[in-house]
């Protein structure tokens, strides 16, 4: 096999992708009654789209290393690549695995035992986690990557499709293989070096309506509904875009980049706190069919310095919703460090601080697109909250739009 596709090929992957995450109600059929076998749909899919996170992962820690409290570490080339190649086998070997537990249980939900099916369900609704993996290319949009938690809409919406789970039951079951993944990816990340505790057998039972995940992260289950009307609405805005816009590659699905000048128009010349503006900068640029503008500003007040930062994620900002949508959330706190995952009037929040370096985050993702952040040293979170809060939100929703 090629190790790129051909022309026709990486076309209608990308149509597949597209469709897919555009609208899955009528993707899932269409894959549902597609002859298939494991063995094609690794070569045609999952070996491309398994790829986008292990490389822009990769080409992230060349470029701009890994940031912890403050610090910054960058792997050497052989460690890096090393680390690229065992994620992409384990990421490989995933979905494999996670295709014969969907088989195994579906009976138990009333649906069948098709391994075909299971394999077409366990990679196609990966889509979404897959190519949120483009976050981890910049340092400021990592945390964006929660937004990979579209897959489960994905799976939810594929479960009576594809494997003929009926309808009442597709909520129950499309839970328990959450809670069967995750313990498998915590076996998987345990044997690779990661030592991270196991949940025990009792966390695979009965779903509720939310269903608690390792490391504090919480997810609404009972939001699944809300979530199906708002990317409908979503999908039926992208599909009227498309339709206006012209060009053999569709790029009326994708909303036309806001200006780094504009963005930098919101940037205050002082902070609240007393800091004053030293320097101001744009830039813009794109990666993996994403366009991206990005205008900061930095903030001084004696040793300490906050620079505040607007970043247009243009198509991928599309999704930016869906964290709230689903209700998740996430804290976790050590002795000396803390970050939280949430949301402040339906808007998706990301916070983390660490006291003994006092360097710490605090951003607001506004209007579906634009990323607001403040990046602090020697500043405290009210500080850093304050910065974010002194952007005029709702003009940047207008200029969103």
């Amino acid at each position: 096999m090629d190790l790129m596709p051909t022309p026709e090929a990486r076309a209608a992957l990308i149509a597949r992708a597209r469709d897919l995450l555009l609208n899955p109600k009528e993707e899932w059929p269409k894959i549902a009654a597609e002859p298939a076998t494991v063995g094609s749909l690794y070569q045609s899919y999952v070996v491309y789209l398994a790829a986008v996170p292990v490389l822009c992962t990769l080409i992230g820690s060349l470029l701009f290393g890994y940031g912890v409290g403050g610090f910054t570490y960058r792997p050497t080339v052989f460690g890096a690549v090393t680390t690229a190649i065992l994620q992409y086998l384990v990421q490989l070997a995933g979905v494999y695995v996670f295709a014969l537990i969907i088989e195994a249980l579906a009976p138990r939900f009333s649906g069948e035992k098709d391994r075909v099916a299971a394999f077409k369900l366990a990679a196609y609704s990966a889509t979404a986690s897959w190519l949120a993996g483009v976050f981890y290319l910049l340092p400021f949009l990592h945390v964006l990557a929660v937004l990979g938690l579209y897959s489960l809409y994905l799976l939810y919406t594929g479960v009576p499709v594809v494997m003929r789970v009926p309808q009442e039951r597709a909520l129950a079951f499309t839970g328990a293989l959450i809670a069967v993944g995750l313990v498998l990816g915590l076996i998987v990340a345990a044997l690779i070096g990661a030592l991270v505790p196991v949940p025990g057998p009792s966390e695979v039972g009965e779903v509720g309506g939310k269903i608690s995940l390792p490391g504090g992260v919480n997810i609404d289950m009972d939001k699944l509904d809300k979530a199906a009307k708002r990317l409908e609405q979503m999908s039926k805005q992208a599909e009227s875009s498309s339709d206006e816009g012209a060009g053999d590659d569709a790029k009326g699905t994708r909303p036309s980049p806001i200006a780094p000048e504009a963005l930098k128009s919101f940037l205050p010349p002082s902070l609240p706190g007393g800091f004053a503006r030293t320097d101001l900068s744009t830039a813009s640029g794109g990666a993996a069919g994403f366009d991206f503008g990005n205008a900061k500003g930095v903030y001084q007040k004696g040793d300490a310095r906050i620079t505040l930062s607007l970043t247009d994620m243009g198509a991928a900002g599309a999704l930016a919703t869906l964290g709230s949508i689903f209700g998740a959330s996430s804290s976790e706190e050590t002795a000396t460090s803390y970050s939280k995952l949430g949301q402040v009037d339906g808007r998706m929040t990301m916070e983390e601080f660490n006291r003994e370096t006092k360097a710490g985050k605090f951003a607001v993702i506004v209007g579906e697109r634009v990323m607001v952040e403040a990046e602090g040293e020697g500043a405290t979170m009210d500080e850093l909250k304050a910065a974010v809060a002194a952007v005029d939100f709702g003009q940047v929703e207008a200029l969103a739009k």
